[in-house]
C-alpha cells in the first residue's frame, strides 16, 4: 500500500488524521508513505512543521505544488514500490494539477482511492466543480463521509464506486497523548474557572460561524459564566470578531488565539473544555467533532452537512439550527446543564469509529474492488456506480442521472 498525503509534522490540520490512519493501515500489509513539503499554492501553505506531540510515521517529505520535477519522482518511487492500493486525500480544488498528474501516473495494478474530506469546498472557488470533477474521475474508488458527500458527486456526474464511511476518531495520542491533569487544572484556572468552557478549534473561516456564536454567548442567561475559547488562525481579518465581541459586551468572555496552535497546546485545550463548539454554516464532516469525541467531549454543532449523521443528540451532543443566535444560546444553556450526562454517552462510540476499523473498512472494499474487476480496478464503463456501506455486504446503487 502506498499513502501519498501531508503527514506530521506538517502543521496542516488534516496531518494528524493521516497519521491515525497510516498508523490503521499498517498492521493491514507493508505500508509506504510519500509526503508533502508543499501542498497549497498560496503564501500561508502547508509548509511550517510542529515537532510537538504526535508519533508520525516514517514518510518521504517528497512533494511540492510548486515542482512537477518532485510529482515525477513521487511517479518513480510508486513503480517501485508496486503498491496494490494507492490513496491520496482530497481536501481543495486547488490540489487538482498534482493530483491529476499523480493518478494517471500511478501503477497500473494499484487501486486509485480517494479520500473526501471535501468533494467540494465550503466557499465559492472558480472552476471549483470541474477541477473536482477532473480528479474524482481518475479514482478507482471514492471513500466519503457523509450522505451529503454522496449527493455532491452525483451533481457533479462523478460515477464512480464510493465507499460511504464514517470519519474515524483520533486518539489523544495523536496530539501527543493525554495531557499532564497540572496543566489541565492551571488552564482552567486561568480562564477564569467557568461554569461553561467551550472550545471553537481549527482554522477560523466565515463558514465556520464564530461571528454567530458571539452572538449567542451574548445571549446566554447571565446567572450563566460561560467562556469561549477561539483557537485556530484566523483567514481574513480576527478584528472584526473582536469588535463584535466588543459591541456585544462581551469580549471579556472570549479568548482569541489567532495563530496556529501546537498539537501539545491543543490536547490541554481539549482536556480543559467542558465541550467543543461547531455554529457552522456548512460543512462536509467535520474531524474537529471526531477529535472532541476522542477525548471524551460532547458537541454543540449545527444542523448542516454531514453533522447531524455524527452526532447523537442528547446523547453524545446537541444540534441546533445554523445561523440562529438564539437556538445556539439555548444549545449553551441545555449543554451547561446536561454536559456529565452527554460526556458519558461519548465513550461507548470509540471502537466503532476507530483509525483501525476505517482503515480495514477502506482496504477490504479496495481490494474486494480490484478482484470483481481485473481488468481495470474500479472502472464502471459510464454507469452509476454503487455505494459500499460499512454494515453491508453488497453493492447499493447510490442514484443519478
Amino acid at each position: 500500500m502506498l499513502l501519498i498525503a501531508p503527514l506530521p509534522p506538517l502543521t496542516i490540520g488534516v496531518a494528524p488524521f493521516n497519521a491515525a490512519l497510516a498508523a490503521g493501515l499498517a498492521p493491514n500489509g507493508t505500508l509506504e508513505s510519500i509526503g508533502w513539503r508543499r501542498l497549497y499554492p498560496r503564501r500561508r501553505r502547508a509548509s511550517d512543521t510542529d515537532s510537538t506531540g504526535g508519533d508520525a510515521p516514517r514518510w518521504e517529505a517528497m512533494l511540492d505544488w510548486f515542482d512537477p520535477a518532485s510529482w515525477r519522482r513521487a511517479a518513480r518511487r510508486a513503480a517501485a514500490i508496486g503498491p496494490d492500493i494507492v490513496l491520496l486525500p482530497w481536501l481543495h480544488p486547488v490540489m487538482a494539477p498534482p493530483y491529476c498528474w499523480l493518478l494517471d501516473h500511478m501503477p497500473a495494478a494499484a487501486v486509485r482511492v480517494v479520500i473526501c474530506h471535501n468533494v467540494l469546498p465550503h466557499e465559492r472557488v472558480r472552476f471549483g466543480p470541474a477541477l473536482t470533477r477532473a480528479v474524482m474521475r481518475r479514482a478507482d474508488l471514492l471513500v466519503t463521509h457523509a450522505n451529503t458527500q454522496v449527493e455532491q458527486l452525483g451533481h457533479l456526474g462523478v460515477h464512480r464506486p464510493v465507499l460511504r464511511a464514517f470519519l474515524p476518531r483520533l486518539p489523544a495520542t495523536a496530539f501527543g497523548g493525554p495531557p499532564d491533569p497540572a496543566a489541565v487544572a492551571a488552564e482552567r484556572r486561568r480562564l477564569g474557572e467557568p461554569d461553561l468552557l467551550l472550545l471553537a478549534f481549527g482554522v477560523v473561516r466565515h463558514y465556520k460561524g464564530i461571528d454567530v456564536a458571539i452572538d449567542a454567548l451574548a445571549r446566554v442567561r447571565k446567572d450563566l459564566a460561560v467562556r469561549l475559547v477561539v483557537a485556530g488562525q484566523a483567514w481574513s481579518d480576527s478584528g472584526a470578531l473582536r469588535a463584535r465581541a466588543l459591541r456585544r459586551g462581551i469580549l471579556d468572555r472570549i479568548e482569541f488565539r489567532d495563530r496556529y496552535i501546537p498539537n501539545v497546546e491543543a490536547a490541554v485545550l481539549f482536556a480543559a473544555c467542558d465541550a467543543v463548539l461547531l455554529p457552522y454554516r456548512a460543512a462536509s464532516q467535520s474531524g474537529v467533532t471526531q477529535t472532541a469525541f476522542g477525548h471524551g467531549r460532547p458537541v454543540i454543532a449545527t444542523r448542516v452537512g454531514g453533522l447531524p449523521e455524527a452526532i447523537r443528540d442528547g446523547v453524545d451532543g446537541i444540534v441546533c439550527p445554523p445561523e440562529d443566535p438564539d437556538a445556539l444560546a439555548e444549545a449553551i444553556e441545555r449543554m451547561a446543564d446536561e454536559r456529565e450526562r452527554l460526556r458519558v454517552g461519548v465513550e461507548p462510540e470509540a471502537e466503532r469509529h476507530s483509525p483501525e476499523r476505517y482503515a480495514r473498512l477502506i482496504i477490504e472494499t479496495a481490494r474486494a474492488l480490484a478482484a470483481g474487476k481485473p481488468e481495470r480496478a474500479g472502472a464502471c464503463g459510464g454507469r452509476v456506480a454503487g455505494v459500499f456501506r460499512p454494515e453491508a455486504t453488497s453493492v447499493e446503487g447510490s442514484g443519478g442521472p
